[in-house]
């Protein structure tokens, strides 16, 4: 049982690690960034659905008290603008350095907690998070000689990050008391009401043939092969155990794009992005050592 744990989760980083690569190639079709969230919403929205209807799930989330529905719709809207910055930073970014900013949202959950609710970074945090804030300060400075992309391209993935932080802060107080599915099905769907309303002001719904298969990519395999599947897997690993696995995204996501595209990543550039990787994970680790630590305080 232990072996096939270990399966799913390199699975599930695969397929989260495929989404930067899936966004480029779809962009390189002519599609525009909004159009290429609203079909990946759409298409995962149209799956999950009738399975959460059938369950009575979506029932139950739809009777949910108005707090916890303003805080899905909060968390839905700010998904939708945290694809809209991502997939636009991705024109502008090479595909690792999009990605290892993007996955600095925990820095910014962190940053939000402080500022919202009063909660101070742990000191054991401290370092790691000073790392990665090096590594991505480092990325900015390259960037702004045009090694592997853009300021730009930077601050749309940094502001992606800010707002999937934003987004993981709401879903987590309504989830609290809201089944998983019958979330996540509707969370989907009231993004693409989202993206369809942002989409005028984004640049439209531009959508091709040829893009359509790294659309479908990106729903099947992606959302519900990769997230989806992360999701699944809480109920059988810790917590912990997905945090880890989630920070090879961006590694996975250079190796998926040297592979299908000839992207190589200039190596101050690297640096940089396996010093924000490395922060992340210390940063995780710290998170991890203070929450025990406080555990046995209070027994």
């Amino acid at each position: 049982m232990k072996g096939s744990k270990t399966l799913l989760i390199l699975l599930a980083v695969a397929g989260v690690s495929i989404s930067g690569p899936m966004v480029k190639w779809s962009l390189a079709c002519g599609a525009s960034p909004v159009a290429i969230a609203l079909g990946r919403m759409l298409l995962s929205a149209a799956i999950l659905l009738p399975v959460a209807a059938a369950r009575g799930e979506l029932t139950a989330v739809l009777r949910a008290p108005k707090r916890q529905f303003a805080l899905l719709a909060g968390a839905s809207l700010l998904l939708a603008l945290h694809y809209t910055a991502w997939m636009t930073s991705l024109s502008y970014a090479s595909t690792f350095v999009s990605t290892a900013l993007v996955c600095t949202q925990p820095l910014f959950v962190a940053a939000l907690s402080g500022v919202l609710l009063g909660e101070r970074m742990r000191r054991e945090a401290v370092p790691g998070a000073a790392i990665a804030v090096a590594g991505a300060m480092a990325i900015g400075l390259l960037s702004m000689g045009g090694e592997a992309g853009s300021v730009g391209g930077d601050l749309l993935a940094l502001a992606g990050a800010a707002f999937m932080a934003g987004h993981w802060l709401c879903g987590r107080a309504a989830r609290r008391t809201l089944p998983a599915l019958g979330y996540m099905s509707l969370v989907y769907a009231m993004t693409s009401v989202c993206l369809a309303l942002i989409a005028p002001f984004a640049g439209g719904v531009v959508l091709t043939r040829a893009s359509l298969g790294g659309i479908a990519v990106l729903a099947l395999v992606c959302t519900l092969g990769g997230h989806a599947l992360m999701t699944f897997l809480l109920g059988f690993v810790s917590a912990d155990v997905v945090s880890f696995a989630l920070l090879g995204e961006p590694i996975g996501a250079a190796l998926w794009a040297l592979l299908l595209f000839g992207e190589r990543v200039p190596f101050g550039v690297l640096v940089g992005g396996v010093a924000v990787v490395v922060g992340l994970a210390l940063y995780t680790a710290g998170e991890m050592r203070a929450a025990r630590r406080e555990s046995a305080q209070s027994r």
